[in-house]
């Protein structure tokens, strides 16, 4: 009885890849403005890398009830054996479901993130650059020569 009983709640112990892992707002692929997706990321932040260790949890029990599905119960044969073999691939579905959808979500997220990061680096590209730098704060000439230690040439900064 207590192993029946066990049985029927194992598949309730799947799922964590549709509970734990958060994809990215619907609809974000059609959105080309970076402030917005910027916005939906702060207020629905998806799960990136760190869910494939919650995937795991549903990974690891439905690989092992696949591979039960296979090859069934060691000591049955004919009808028994189908019977093993069929509450195994029952048990196996749910977990498995549940890493594929974890997968998916994990991916899209990834893809979200990577769409962030094109729009803003398109959006920035002007002031990443350093040369303006130059302009309002040139190097100051200090007269300065000097001796290079390595090759022994006189440094002149009137190059």
């Amino acid at each position: 009885m207590k192993k029946t009983l066990l049985l029927a709640l194992i598949p309730l112990l799947s799922g964590c890849g549709l509970l734990f892992v958060n994809g990215p707002p619907s609809g974000w692929q059609e959105i080309q403005d970076p402030d917005q997706l910027e916005t939906m990321a702060i207020t629905q932040p998806c799960t990136g890398n760190a869910g494939y260790g919650v995937l795991l949890v549903d990974l690891m029990p439905g690989a092992f009830f696949g591979l039960g599905a296979i090859a069934g119960l060691p000591d049955t044969t004919g009808k028994e054996k189908v019977q093993s073999q069929v509450m195994f691939a029952l048990l196996a579905t749910p977990y498995l479901a549940g890493a594929v959808m974890g997968v998916k979500k994990v991916s899209d997220c990834k893809a979200f993130n990577a769409r962030l990061f094109e729009l803003h680096e398109g959006r920035t590209s002007s002031l990443t650059s350093y040369e303006w730098l130059d302009e309002f704060f040139p190097l100051p000439d200090l007269g300065v020569t000097g001796l290079d230690p390595v090759f022994g040439v006189p440094i002149n900064q009137d190059h």
